[in-house]
C-alpha cells in the first residue's frame, strides 16, 4: 500500500539520520548505555506513522493582507509575512489570525498604522518560499520595513530526499538574501517557535523525544543564520506558547493552533517586533 511504502521510506531515512547523530558520535556509547537509542527507535516508528497518515485541515477562506491602527499618524509600517501553513491560518476558522493579532499589537505599541501582507503556501519549504517571493505579483515591489519568516517544519519533512539541517541553513540564508535585496533597509525576523514541544499530537512517548531532538536541529540552523547575517531570531518564553493541555488553543488535528492559539502567538510576536 502507499502508506506502507511511505512508512518504509521514511523509516529508512530517519534511521540514517539517527546513525549520523549517534553512531558517528563519540557519545554513542553513553547514549546506548542509557537505553536512549532503543527509546528513540520506537519514537521514530511513531513519527513515521504520523508522517504517512496525517491529514492537514483545510485552509480557511479570507484575506491575508490588511491594515491595523487606521487613523494613527506617521508613515505606516510595512509588515510582510512569508511562510507555510502557519501564515495560511490552517487550523483556524478565519484566514491569517496570527497576522491580524501581530499587526494590531505592533500598531498599538508603536502608535503607527501597520500595512501587512502575506506570501505563503501550505507545505512550502524554504526553497519554495524563495521562489514564491520571487514570483510575487507585479504590483508587489517586495519592499518592507519588517519581514517575518515562518519556516523549518516542512524542510524537516524533506529528510527523505537527503535534505539535512545544513541544507536548510543554506536555503534559509538564500531566502534572506533575496528578501534583503528587495528591501536593503528592511528588518528580517525568523522566529523560533518550537510548537513541537507542546502540540498535543506530538506529546506521545517516546515520539516526543525523537521530534524534539529532530526539530531542534532545524531550529539551531535559524540561530546559525542569525549569527552570520543581519537577521533577528526571536524565541518566545515557553510560558507564552499554547500549552498542550490548553485544548482551546489547538486545532482538532493536534498540530496546528486554533484561531485563539494563533492570536496568543501573534500578540507575543507583535510585542517582540515593537
Amino acid at each position: 500500500s502507499s502508506h506502507e511504502s511511505c512508512r518504509k521510506a521514511y523509516l529508512g531515512a530517519a534511521m540514517s539520520f539517527l546513525s549520523r547523530q549517534f553512531f558517528l558520535s563519540r557519545r554513542a556509547a553513553r547514549f546506548a548505555a542509557g537505553g536512549v537509542l532503543g527509546v528513540t527507535g520506537a519514537g521514530v516508528a511513531q513519527a513515521v506513522h504520523l508522517r504517512c497518515t496525517y491529514i492537514s485541515p483545510d485552509e480557511p477562506e479570507g484575506e491575508r493582507h490588511g491594515h491595523a491602527g487606521r487613523g494613527m499618524r506617521g508613515p505606516p509600517i510595512r509588515l510582510l509575512f512569508v511562510g507555510d501553513s502557519v501564515c495560511m491560518g490552517v487550523g483556524a476558522k478565519i484566514a491569517a489570525p496570527l497576522q491580524h493579532a501581530c499587526a494590531e499589537r505592533l500598531a498599538a505599541l508603536r502608535e503607527r498604522q501597520v500595512i501587512w501582507r502575506t506570501i505563503a503556501q501550505t507545505g512550502a519549504d524554504v526553497r519554495e518560499l524563495r521562489e514564491l517571493f520571487k514570483a510575487r505579483k507585479e504590483s508587489d515591489d517586495g519592499t518592507f520595513d519588517i519581514a517575518v519568516v515562518f519556516c523549518g517544519v516542512n524542510d524537516g519533512k524533506k529528510l527523505l530526499q537527503g535534505r539535512l539541517p545544513s541544507a536548510f541553513r543554506e536555503d534559509l540564508h538564500a531566502l534572506c538574501a533575496v528578501l534583503k535585496q528587495a528591501a536593503p533597509e528592511g528588518r528580517i525576523s525568523v522566529p523560533c517557535l518550537p510548537g513541537y514541544r507542546t502540540a498535543p499530537l506530538l506529546q506521545v512517548w517516546p515520539m516526543r523525544h525523537f521530534t524534539g531532538m529532530f526539530f531542534n536541529q532545524y531550529e539551531a540552523q535559524k540561530e546559525a543564520v542569525a549569527d552570520s547575517t543581519a537577521i533577528h531570531c526571536l524565541t518566545p518564553p515557553e510560558d507564552t506558547l499554547p500549552l498542550s493541555a490548553a485544548t482551546t488553543l489547538w486545532s482538532h488535528d493536534g498540530i496546528h493552533p486554533s484561531g485563539e492559539g494563533y492570536r496568543v502567538i501573534g500578540e507575543w510576536l507583535g510585542s517582540a517586533l515593537a
